[in-house]
């Protein structure tokens, strides 16, 4: 039988890990971003985040470095290394901007888009997959929990 892990709180308060709303989807995403990157290494050599900034810039015209934390809410340090790293691996380049000489744009290379052509099928499968094993009920019960939870982020006063 696996061992029950308790958070003890105030109060001597018990609370099973297991049933911890936010442990939950930390130990979700880290599965699944495990299992995204075990599918990317079977045709690739890129990380999760180099892939995930490579689908910004496939799906979008004029991408900046803003424009792919704003869509994928990944760290602007962590975009300026992964894009840095796609550049020099050629998967990357960029287009400055004719009016604003400081900003550049990012552009897809025939490589990235090579690779796009072999990962993309993949995940879009593993996605039916996840979609799949939920009935449409589960799936609008689910998004509508994530709602909920999203406007809950920026709550930060819990006192009784």
């Amino acid at each position: 039988m696996e061992e029950q892990l308790l958070l003890i709180g105030h109060g001597n308060r018990k609370l099973r890990y297991s049933e911890i709303i936010t442990y939950r989807i930390a130990q979700l995403h880290t599965r699944f971003n495990a299992q995204s990157t075990r599918i990317l290494q079977t045709v690739s050599d890129i990380s999760l985040a180099q892939w995930r900034i490579l689908t910004v810039v496939n799906s979008s015209d004029n991408v900046t470095h803003t424009k792919i934390s704003t869509i994928s809410k990944i760290d602007k340090g962590q975009i300026s290394r992964a894009v840095k790293s796609l550049i020099k691996d050629g998967y990357l380049e960029t287009e400055h901007d004719d009016v604003d000489h400081r900003k550049s744009y990012l552009r897809l290379t025939p490589r990235a888009q090579d690779l796009l052509n072999k990962t993309l099928p993949l995940m879009q499968r593993r996605h039916d997959v996840l979609t799949e094993s939920l009935s449409d009920d589960q799936r609008r019960v689910l998004f509508d929990a994530f709602d909920t939870l999203d406007n809950l982020t920026e709550l930060t006063e819990f006192a009784d």
